[in-house]
């Protein structure tokens, strides 16, 4: 049960009792099991009580006044200051009219109720916010030109449309970004103080920095924190060895990027007499100076993730541990956990050990020079290091086994690319460059996901608790909508699409791979698919066509990781198992796995902030000049065109003057109304640069035929294509109502294309 899922829950069981209801009885109904729950149960109940939207009587009992359809949710606001509630794991949503907001910004937990609009849509009204999500603003000091006042650019664009009150207007220096608390927020003006000053908008890295603060990731570690990292020893201790098993004389080796700066795997292959291979997988021990309810630990646990950005990372913990004693770093004893597995040459793993030991990793190798290796190039170190490399050779051997026992099982790889962000010591964007990803990164993914099997099937026989990387069966709506674009773009396939296979997708995308328009194909049926995410139950990972999967390959960068490596020890070295060890885990794996899952999309959030604003940045020196794209989506405002290093760009349909476009959503294709020219997905266009916004990241497009005419056209055709812009313009979000009846937003339909009689889109 998830944290808002059981305050949906509260208000359920009391909107359906007769009776008020205590701590007691609820317990009994929620099916409370834990510590750990009763405590979320009595902190959920406060802040319910808090917000008045339950009550408390004298005998310490908990009613509601009663009101139909209430929920609780996640309210996505528009730059227009219409929104959307989400409702809880679910991908529907309700509308929500901006006199209906009840001053609620983007993010925030709010109560809402439904209301009937003409007797037809069921639209959302927010009662109560429970939870503000924006605490803070980022944004850049800008002085009134006639009035003298200093206000505040939000950065945050879905915030841009309130007004800014500095209430310490002494520490507002003008183009300086700043941090602000936000006091209060009433009548769509927030009422704030400075807290910190970033620096000027043009100092070097100071616009990452702002997203980062905007976002909400932490971006320095506090006292408490660095004072215990201080407290670590930087070598490995004679008496850290006692009862680990001796690996020093192991050919281990480090392979990883030539940037990286933190070693956390190791890779031993040999062949056995029987033909087999021995593969050891060793995992910097990190659990054993990260340790239960340390300062390090609950620091870990709040980030619940390394964060990397263009120029910088943000790691989960500090560098003196990440860099140092939790680094497996060339010719230095370390502590590791360590999967040690014999696979046959069909891929199995015939058997398998899981322990702790120390060892000392013979070189830092990089994936440049083992691809060298690889691809015949004769790299230095195969005559420095030629024990090294009759390692690596048969390290080969067993990847292209391992990979072709995945590839039989149906593991998908939607091969999207990748792209490198260059940026010099000035904060510049100098170049974006896609990313390569050749045998040595494979080599290292595939024994990794095996290492993550291994482990996650052990535990699971044990049947104890335990932290799973889960990633479910895509939804069957989703596929159907999927393969009707593709026969829609003259694609013929028959593929299943109930309880569809990850083999089934895999098929799929390689018959699609010889296509132009692969790239393009392969990103629509990711987002087709649910996200991984973190849980305490074992539901297998659809994506890597594994019944079992968990992260136990990278502790110093992932929080679950750290977690399943005290768990290993728990379970298999102390074997200390009992009910009250299981009732405890049980509890812990839920509440870690959720918090990871959730700083998990946090960090994801910021890297493709800071990504979108980069780009948008490298483009700004492009105005005017010609690319040649291909359409990666297409909207009811436009059409979104990928550039070949991934940059994507909008063309807006007020820029398509040559005609009256209109959107067929089912085709995903805008025709012109008199000219009947199409654009699809997958179609290639050659565009023109018109602008490049980095406060905004976003990045315009015009289709290049347009762009004579858009020179010559007057005012007029301006105000007209305004008009068509208006008029294409729609807001559609199905809406369920809570009784499981679906509604659709009233349409039109004409020849097969709806238009929708909404106006606006969401932003």
């Amino acid at each position: 049960m998830g944290l808002i899922e059981m305050k949906q829950e509260i208000i359920n069981e009391l909107q359906n009792s007769i009776t008020p209801l205590s701590t007691v009885d609820l317990t009994v109904k929620l099916n409370i099991i834990n510590h750990h729950q009763q405590q979320e149960l009595i902190a959920d109940l406060e802040e319910l009580k808090n917000s008045e939207i339950i009550l408390e009587n004298k005998e310490q009992q908990f009613y509601m006044l009663k009101n139909n359809n209430l929920f609780i949710g996640k309210i996505q606001i528009t730059k227009k200051g219409f929104g959307f509630v989400k409702l809880l794991n679910s991908e529907e949503e309700y509308y929500v009219n901006i006199k209906n907001i009840n001053n609620a910004l983007n993010n925030d937990e709010v109560l809402c109720k439904l209301v009937k609009i003409n007797n037809q849509n069921d639209e959302a009204v927010v009662l109560k916010i429970i939870k503000r999500d924006t605490n803070l603003l980022v944004g850049t000091v800008i002085v009134n030109a006639d009035t003298k006042v200093k206000t505040l650019l939000i950065q945050n664009a879905k915030l841009q449309q309130y007004e800014v009150n500095i209430l310490n207007p002494d520490k507002a220096l003008e183009n300086n970004i700043v941090v602000a608390k936000i006091k209060n927020f009433e009548q769509n003006i927030f009422n704030v103080t400075i807290t910190k000053i970033l620096g000027n908008i043009n100092d070097p890295g100071v616009d990452i920095l702002a997203v980062i603060y905007e976002i909400g990731i932490k971006a320095q570690f506090d006292v408490e924190t660095l004072t215990a990292t201080d407290k670590v020893p930087l070598t490995v201790l004679e008496s850290d060895k006692i009862g680990r098993i001796d690996l020093t004389k192991e050919l281990l080796v480090t392979i990883d990027g030539k940037d990286a700066k933190d070693f956390d795997d190791a890779i031993c292959v040999t062949k056995l007499v029987n033909g087999n291979y021995r593969l050891i997988v060793a995992i910097v021990d990190v659990s054993h100076y990260v340790t239960e309810n340390s300062p390090l630990d609950e620091e870990a646990f709040t980030r619940g993730t390394s964060v990397y950005l263009a120029d910088r990372v943000i790691p989960m913990l500090p560098t003196q541990l990440s860099n140092g004693i939790c680094s497996l770093n060339e010719q230095l004893e370390r502590l590791c956990m360590v999967c040690d597995m014999e696979i046959d040459k069909n891929g199995l793993t015939v058997k398998h050990k899981i322990y702790q030991a120390f060892m000392k990793s013979a070189r830092r190798m990089n994936y440049e020079e083992v691809n060298d290796g690889y691809n015949g190039k004769n790299p230095n170190f195969i005559k420095t290091h030629p024990q090294i490399w009759e390692m690596l050779l048969k390290a080969k051997e067993l990847h292209q086994i391992l990979w072709k026992f995945k590839q039989d099982a149906g593991v998908i790889d939607f091969e999207i690319n990748e792209v490198k962000t260059i940026i010099n010591d000035n904060g510049e964007v100098t170049d974006i460059i896609l990313r390569t990803r050749d045998i040595a990164e494979k080599l290292i993914e595939s024994f990794m996901i095996r290492a993550n099997e291994v482990v996650a099937k052990t535990v699971f026989d044990m049947k104890l608790p335990f932290i799973y990387r889960v990633h479910e069966h895509p939804r069957s709506k989703k596929m159907h909508q999927m393969v009707t674009i593709l026969k829609l773009m003259g694609i013929k396939l028959n593929p299943k699409i109930t309880n569809i296979s990850s083999k089934d997708l895999q098929l799929l995308l390689n018959s699609l791979k010889q296509l132009p328009t692969f790239q393009v194909l392969s990103t629509l049926l990711l987002r087709s698919m649910e996200k991984a995410q973190y849980t305490n139950k074992c539901i297998g990972h659809f994506g890597l066509a594994s019944d079992y999967y968990t992260h136990f390959t990278s502790p110093i960068r992932r929080y679950p990781d750290l977690i399943v490596h005290r768990l290993l020890r728990q379970y298999i070295v102390k074997r200390e198992i009992n009910a009250k060890i299981i009732e405890k885990y049980q509890s812990f794996t839920n509440w870690a796995a959720e918090q990871s899952s959730n700083m998990e999309l946090k960090a994801l959030e910021c890297e493709r902030a800071v990504d979108q604003m980069k780009k948008a940045e490298y483009m700004m020196q492009f105005i005017g000049h010609k690319f040649e794209g291909i359409i990666s989506s297409v909207t009811g405002f436009g059409l979104f065109v990928e550039l070949d290093n991934t940059i994507e760009g909008l063309i807006r349909i007020a820029e398509m003057t040559d005609d009256y476009y209109i959107f067929n959503e089912k085709a995903m294709i805008l025709f012109g109304e008199r000219k009947r020219k199409q654009y699809a997905l997958g179609q290639k266009v050659s565009v023109l640069v018109k602008s490049a916004n980095k406060v905004a990241r976003t990045i315009d497009f015009i289709l290049e035929e347009n762009g004579q005419q858009n020179k010559n056209r007057d005012k007029n055709n301006n105000n007209q294509s305004s008009k068509m812009y208006k008029a294409n313009n729609f807001k559609y979000r199905k809406k369920i109502k809570l009784n499981g009846k679906v509604k659709k937003n009233k349409s039109e339909k004409k020849n097969g294309v709806k238009k929708w009689k909404y106006k606006g889109k969401k932003d």
